[in-house]
């Protein structure tokens, strides 16, 4: 999640990690035998057992990035002019600790990419290609080599932030890096081992190398296999479209910020049934922008990834965003009742109107992709809650309201609901079956899920969920039990 909308046999993960560990910095001393075992998609396990089973597992080892107030904020993507001008980085700092403090309370282990980082910036010295790493990932470091550090990476080094060069003008060294608090993005367990990402958005690329030399050469993350790497794949994948039903079964929402591609490759590469779940059509994903509306903008921002407007929350029990996971009200939802009226009476233009609409009308869709095979079974026009449904899954309904053909139904979803489903409500992490973490603010939908027999333990986040991401996109589990 970030605020970038507009977008082996025998092998260890180190040397399977070569081929994706960064563009050029990924061909030195590449093995074929071992990539070629790589490709076999084999991983290790802990003892023989899975890393994670489901979403829900007891919480154990889980990767996070927590902030600081050293985080730089400049990036050579951005067209903005006033670092910080839209957060206040003191309060992110403050409600990502809380969160932090909620998890070990939990019984979980926080595991710091920061952490990992700097051990893998010390391994990479006494093997010896530190220097040739940092010269290819950061060409203007590159003769700096003995005195930058995963801080300096991490965008965090105050003695190389806001410079100036030697005509008096602003000398940018590096970029901000503070949307990789969202671990969940760049990578996921399975229960093999770990899938690692390839982010869509080209200001979230170097935060993939980064994880990448991390997850290569750290000793915090020495146990964790890669399974599947998306760059390696040419695939363009995001973790919060991902999430884990069983040791058989994947969801895998698609069309915006992950490759419809991936739900077929994830099957075979896995051996695992995936789910894919429309989020916007399309064939394929690349890294162009491309002109959109700004009501098709805030539907992307409303459903950026799955786990923006559903995620699990006990076994067979989802948290989801009520009408437009559903066959049977597609096109008669509240909001595409509204842009249908806004259409005429406000500002909205009638072309971007009709991308919305066929937007909410497809949104959920679902398809299944075999294990091993990756062939694709036609749903029909089920959507996510009626397969879910199916399945015999119990829903709550994020803003603690069931679809309501009324005009209190009407006025409910649009004035209470959308609310809480902008404060990221539908995006919780589970610590433990029935046990989750969620943001504060939506007191609808706490009250609902309590009244379902979840505990909802939340705290204050406003900073965070400005940034278009929930507690579920904080947090990388490593382990669950």
């Amino acid at each position: 999640m970030n605020n970038d909308i507009s977008q082996g046999v025998g092998v260890d993960r180190r040397t399977a990690l070569k081929l994706g560990a960064g563009m050029a910095v990924s061909a030195w001393m590449l093995d074929a035998k071992a990539l070629g075992a790589y490709a076999d998609g084999t991983g290790l396990s802990r003892g023989g057992e899975p890393f994670v089973r489901d979403d829900i597992g007891r919480l154990g080892r889980v990767l996070v990035h927590s902030l600081t107030e050293d985080e730089y904020a400049v990036d050579r993507t951005s067209s903005g002019l006033i670092p910080h001008l839209d957060s206040e980085p003191g309060a992110r700092v403050r409600q990502h600790a809380e969160l932090l403090g909620l998890l070990r309370r939990a019984g979980a282990e926080p595991v710091e990419l920061a952490d990992a980082l700097a051990g893998a910036v010390e391994e990479a010295r006494r093997r010896g290609f530190w220097r040739t790493w940092l010269s290819a990932a950061h060409p203007r470091l590159s003769g700096e080599a003995d005195t930058v550090t995963a801080a300096t990476l991490l965008g965090r080094d105050r003695d190389r932030q806001y410079l100036l060069d030697q005509d008096g003008a602003y000398l940018h060294l590096f970029d901000d890096t503070g949307s990789t608090t969202w671990t969940r993005d760049a990578s996921f367990m399975t229960p093999k081992g770990l899938v690692v990402c390839n982010a869509r958005s080209h200001r979230r690329l170097r935060e993939n190398m980064t994880l990448r030399f991390a997850l290569m050469h750290s000793p915090l993350l020495a146990d964790f296999p890669v399974v599947f790497d998306a760059v390696a794949e040419g695939v363009i994948l995001e973790g919060g479209d991902a999430q884990m039903v069983d040791e058989n079964t994947l969801f895998l929402g698609y069309g915006q910020r992950s490759d419809p591609r991936a739900a077929p490759m994830l099957a075979r590469r896995l051996e695992m049934d995936v789910l894919a779940v429309r989020i916007n059509k399309a064939d394929f994903l690349r890294r162009v922008p491309s002109g959109i509306g700004p009501a098709v903008i805030d539907l992307r921002v409303l459903f950026l990834h799955l786990d923006t407007f559903f995620t699990h929350v006990n076994h067979q029990h989802a948290l989801a965003v009520p009408w437009l996971l559903e066959a049977e009200h597609a096109g008669n939802d509240p909001l595409s009742r509204y842009i249908r009226g806004a259409r005429s009476q406000l500002a909205i233009e009638a072309e971007d109107a009709e991308k919305a609409l066929g937007f909410l009308k497809e949104l959920g869709k679902v398809s299944l992709f075999r294990a091993g095979s990756g062939e694709r079974e036609d749903l029909g026009d089920m959507k996510l809650l009626d397969y879910v449904r199916a399945k015999g899954y119990k829903v709550t309904y994020t803003g603690g309201r069931e679809p309501d053909d009324s005009q209190e139904g009407f006025r409910a979803f649009m004035a209470e609901t959308l609310g809480e489903q902008r404060r990221q409500a539908s995006n919780v992490v589970a610590t433990a079956p029935g046990e989750v973490i969620a943001y504060a603010g939506s007191p609808r939908t706490k009250e609902a899920l309590e009244r379902d027999g979840v505990r909802v333990s939340t705290f204050e986040a406003r900073e965070l969920w400005a940034g278009h991401g929930g507690p579920h996109c904080l947090t990388m589990p490593l382990e669950r039990g």
